[in-house]
């Protein structure tokens, strides 16, 4: 299996290359500062209701941004806006770890974030523009995998900074977070003299009027696919922001086992990514991802209940593999059911309607956990993975079963010749 992958790294073209090592510095920073920045809230004595506020930017950012992008992005090169994004990112996180106002907090991360959905509405495209219909899967699959790579190895090092630099530096503990994050947002702007090498591809864009390209659309299928996409972005927000405090005050986890944690589970999801096409050479992507979802709710009520630190921690793990390791299926899925000229459209509408969805539920979340506890959010998110299952089920289930079998089985075969 690991041969296979790698023969087909080496088939790749270079722009693909480039974009997949730009990606890995990107995760490998992010990583680090996403890990790092609530617990650098709460050494500040930041409440989880507030965290949830400032948490809430970063969708809300997405928010402002992803449905103009919608419109207009086809019209775009995804060059300058992979770089632009990343830039606005880094600097505007960069600043708003400087502050010490709530109000600067809030506008930087804001800015930051919608930085940060230029650059994550840009991924999809970029492959879809750089890639065969034939490969698709395989470079989601494996863009999928970097990305789960480079955050393990962001978790490992993040978890561990703020103590060596707070003992080789003696500085406060919470300037310590500081500085690692700093460390971490630097390997972002590294990323962007990666992706500045890449070569631009022509625009596959038919000029017409904006209201022509809306009346166009097929909104009926969007909306099938939003109505699940929101459920479980509602269910995600109340408890994704939140783990590494989950870990730190339910288990009382160091901040580098809190990181070593979410090395584990980033090895447990890219375990899962690489088995997918295994999976679903015997079941339908819709059979695949409710599967997926459906055995994680056990695992996401066990976190609720059980204070037992191996149970938890068994149930952090497979949960975080099962929700993640069908998201190249879903992706696919998603573009399958629109036409080809509809995919960025469409994307960017996802896009949008999770992260409004996510915005609602972060802040939710973080006042349920203040007023009552984490119990609460963990069975709520629950339900509301339950409700995405049962949209799914509703609207795709009498499609006919066949999606990705026969580019599995190629991938198979192609597999056994290399083992």
């Amino acid at each position: 299996m690991v041969r296979f992958y790698h023969q087909e790294y080496q088939s790749l073209s270079r722009n693909i290359k480039l974009f997949l090592w730009g990606h890995a510095f990107h995760g490998f920073g992010y990583s680090i500062y996403s890990l790092l920045f609530n617990l650098f809230l709460r050494e500040k004595g930041v409440e989880e209701s507030v965290i949830g506020q400032l948490a809430s930017m970063t969708s809300l950012g997405t928010v402002m941004i992803a449905f103009p992008a919608a419109f207009f992005i086809e019209r775009f090169y995804v060059k300058p806006l992979l770089n632009v994004g990343l830039f606005v990112m880094a600097c505007c996180y960069l600043m708003q770890i400087q502050c010490d106002s709530l109000t600067l907090f809030s506008l930087f991360g804001l800015l930051g974030s919608m930085g940060l959905a230029l650059f994550n509405i840009s991924v999809s495209p970029f492959i879809f523009r750089n890639s065969d219909p034939s490969k698709r899967i395989m470079l989601y699959t494996i863009n999928s995998t970097v990305v789960m790579a480079s955050h393990f190895f962001g978790f490992i090092i993040g978890g561990k900074l703020p103590s060596l630099i707070e003992n080789y530096l003696q500085v406060a503990k919470v300037d310590s977070f500081k500085y690692a994050m700093t460390i971490g947002l630097s390997f972002i702007l590294l990323s962007i003299l990666i992706f500045s090498k890449l070569i631009k591809r022509k625009i596959p864009y038919v000029k017409k009027s904006i209201f022509q390209d809306i009346k166009q659309k097929n909104w009926n299928m969007i909306a099938k696919l939003v109505a699940p996409k929101v459920a479980l972005a509602l269910g995600a927000g109340m408890i994704i922001p939140f783990m590494n405090i989950y870990l730190r005050e339910r288990l009382n986890l160091k901040t580098e086992e809190i990181g070593e944690s979410y090395a584990i589970l980033q090895l447990f999801i890219l375990i899962g990514i690489i088995l997918t096409p295994k999976f679903v050479k015997r079941m339908s992507s819709l059979s695949f991802m409710i599967s997926t979802f459906l055995l994680a709710i056990p695992f996401m009520i066990t976190m609720a209940f059980s204070s037992n630190l191996a149970i938890v921690l068994s149930s952090f793990f497979m949960r975080g593999m099962l929700m993640n390791m069908s998201s190249p299926i879903t992706s696919l899925f998603e573009m399958e059911r629109m036409r080809e000229q509809e995919c960025l459209f469409a994307s960017a509408i996802l896009v949008f309607s999770y992260n409004l969805a996510w915005t609602i539920s972060t802040q939710l979340g973080g006042l349920m956990i203040e007023k009552f506890s984490f119990q609460s959010t963990f069975i709520l998110a629950a339900v509301f993975y339950g409700i995405s299952i049962i949209c799914y089920f509703k609207f795709f289930h009498h499609e006919k079963k066949a999606v990705v079998s026969s580019l599995v089985t190629n991938i198979e075969n192609d597999s056994k010749k290399v083992a």
